[in-house]
């Protein structure tokens, strides 16, 4: 027994015996300030902006087909859907008043030749001191007003775009003229049933879209940089584009200007009323820098370079800043910069 409480007092002795001396931590001493050097990158893939856009139809891609003067539907000879060449005969319409224009065309034509030959004959006589001066007068008279009302009927079938052999198919015919394709192209709409008398101011027969150069129209929240590269994006559309002109005038209701794009040569066919984002992209030659890079004085700005020796100030010009990166001009590639333009070399 006495042999286990001197074990015992041994336990208790052990566990309260100090702890050996710990050896004390090192102080932090404060590092230098160094210079961070940071790659610069092409700037080829970064999108400085996207814009709305949508495409124009170009003048030799949109027709409307509507009678030159009220007209009475007599046929429709196509559908929407179907593809037409341009002269190709789509509605054969009847107008009254284009009929009497080359009625009377025909007639006033009939007068003008029968004066002119019964002027020729008074001429005749007249170096034969056989007729009167005035009776060559009166004809010569009634020549020029036969002559004013075939001009003026004339005048009325050119409006109307009937040519003078056309005109005399009318009165010879049945009087029915047909309304041909300006434009090569698809026929989208056609508004018009047999019978139906129409006004040419109202609605059109009816529209073709042909193949033509279509026109990007954007609104630009700012002028894009010289040099930039744009494209015009719609689903899964993506055309390169080229700028043609922007607008001096800002939009009043959100201070943009719209800017006009046309597509490159070998760039594809602009989709004519397709909508989309025009995509305004860096040139392969800018640089991204970070924007703690840029050191800037006044308008000028800079940035630190790393050299074989050293370091040296060289002066940017930023095209965009976008969070903690700017898109600079001025870099070559390869090029060393400090990822904070304040810190000691």
């Amino acid at each position: 027994m006495n042999r286990l409480i001197a074990l015992s007092l041994l336990a208790v002795a052990c566990d309260k015996a100090p702890a050996p001396p710990t050896t004390p931590a090192a102080p932090l001493t404060a590092t230098s300030a160094t210079t961070r050097w940071v790659d610069t990158r092409s700037a080829e893939d970064t999108a400085l902006l996207e814009a709305p856009a949508r495409v124009l139809a170009s003048p030799e891609g949109l027709a409307s087909i509507a009678p030159p003067l009220q007209a009475r539907v007599v046929r429709v000879r196509v559908r929407p859907g179907q593809r037409v060449e341009a002269g190709e005969p789509l509605i054969d319409v009847l107008m009254p008043e284009l009929l009497h224009a080359a009625g009377d065309l025909a007639g006033e034509q009939l007068k003008v030749d029968a004066y002119a030959r019964r002027r020729a004959q008074l001429e005749l006589l007249k170096s034969e001191g056989l007729v009167r001066l005035a009776e060559l007068a009166e004809v010569e008279a009634q020549l020029a007003t036969a002559r004013a009302d075939a001009q003026a009927a004339r005048a009325t079938l050119r409006a109307s775009g009937v040519s003078d052999k056309q005109a005399e198919g009318l009165v010879t015919g049945d009087g029915v003229l047909s309304l041909r394709a300006p434009i090569a192209g698809l026929v989208t709409a056609v508004d018009a049933t047999r019978g139906e008398v129409r006004d040419p101011a109202g609605r059109p027969l009816a529209q073709l879209v042909g193949v033509g150069e279509g026109r990007v129209e954007a609104r630009l929240p700012s002028t894009p940089s010289e040099g930039a590269r744009f494209s015009f994006h719609s689903g899964a559309l993506v055309l390169p584009v080229e700028l043609i002109s922007v607008s001096p005038r800002f939009e009043p209701s959100d201070g943009s200007r719209l800017a006009w794009f046309s597509a490159l040569a070998d760039g594809g066919v602009l989709p004519i009323g397709s909508t989309g984002r025009v995509r305004v992209s860096a040139d392969a030659s800018w640089r991204v820098v970070p924007s703690r890079a840029l050191l800037e004085s006044g308008e000028r700005v800079q940035v630190r370079q790393r050299t074989g020796t050293g370091s040296s100030l060289i002066d940017v010009r930023v095209i965009a800043r976008s969070g903690a990166e700017a898109v600079v001009v001025g870099l070559e590639p390869g090029t060393q910069v400090a990822a904070d333009g304040t810190e000691s070399p």
